[in-house]
């Protein structure tokens, strides 16, 4: 299994995440959705980066399209405070 989502997938997790009160969500699953969209990126760290700090403002195809263009970074090498250790992405292959 893949660890990645496709762009689609990308685009209406940010949908979600963009508008929780319509969605129902609580600080927990909105927290929650970030690692799972995080996780499913090519690169979890700067993808996180990007969706909470990045100062250019950006519609959410831009935002997937740059995410999508990052290099894969290993699990390995993401910290478990971006994508906790238990989480099933750091079992599902690259």
């Amino acid at each position: 299994m893949s660890r990645m989502s496709s762009r689609e997938d990308l685009l209406e997790m940010l949908k979600v995440m963009s508008q929780p009160k319509k969605y129902g969500l609580t600080q927990g699953n909105l927290d929650q959705m970030l690692i799972n969209f995080c996780a499913k990126c090519p690169d979890p760290v700067r993808a996180r980066w990007l969706v909470v700090e990045c100062p250019d403002p950006m519609t959410d195809d831009e935002l997937v399209d740059r995410i999508l263009d990052m290099p894969i970074l290993s699990m390995a090498d993401v910290p478990t405070s971006i994508v906790p250790a238990e989480h099933s992405a750091r079992r599902a292959t690259q």
